[in-house]
């Protein structure tokens, strides 16, 4: 059975990055094979990230090697993306990275529902990276940055875009409430509960 993904930003290089969470103490990747890869891309159509249409036919190409390819990118992006959180300035090299990763599988536009649609051109694999490097690049030129943030729970993993300043937590449901919770045992009982 497929896992059930606990967070989804809507920018799919967020998405990607965390597929990895800490869960006592231990990372671990919720994209373990391919049903799990297949359950996260079409969680990402189902939520908007992407559309069938970027992609033509899908059947069989959500496979382990695509997983063997999707891996290494995605600690590529939490290195550029962590980066940038901390300094603003997302590096220079994971940048050009970034940009031929896109002039694999360049764009061509498809205008529906009163919106332009880019579409990859070439293999699913190159497609699917380039559009998610795309994602990255956009969060780091398009005056989002300022809102990336890694998660205030310092055993969480995950970062978020917030542009209010209010966010501390990825999620109130999951870190926001566990850490609410600690604090509170913290004050009656004295000692720490074990965050997950």
């Amino acid at each position: 059975m497929a896992v059930k993904f606990s967070f989804f930003s809507g920018n799919p290089s967020l998405d990607l990055i965390n597929t990895e969470e800490m869960r006592r103490g231990k990372r671990i990747d919720s994209l373990s094979n391919r049903d799990d890869l297949n359950h996260w891309f079409q969680t990402l159509v189902t939520m908007g990230a992407f559309s069938e249409e970027q992609f033509g036919d899908v059947g069989g190409q959500l496979d382990e090697g695509l997983l063997s390819v999707l891996k290494p990118f995605r600690t590529k992006l939490r290195v550029l993306l962590e980066a940038a959180a901390e300094s603003g300035t997302p590096p220079a090299n994971l940048i050009e990275e970034l940009e031929q990763t896109v002039k694999n599988a360049p764009l061509s536009y498809k205008y529906q529902a009163d919106r332009l649609i880019p579409v990859p051109i070439g293999s699913f694999e190159s497609a699917l990276l380039s559009l998610i490097a795309l994602d990255a690049l956009d969060i780091c030129t398009s005056g989002k940055l300022g809102g990336l943030h890694r998660c205030g729970n310092p055993r969480c993993i995950w970062l978020y875009l917030d542009h209010t300043g209010k966010r501390k937590w990825c999620s109130m449901k999951l870190c926001g409430n566990r850490m609410k919770a600690s604090r509170f045992k913290l004050k009656t009982v004295g000692q720490p509960e074990e965050l997950s």
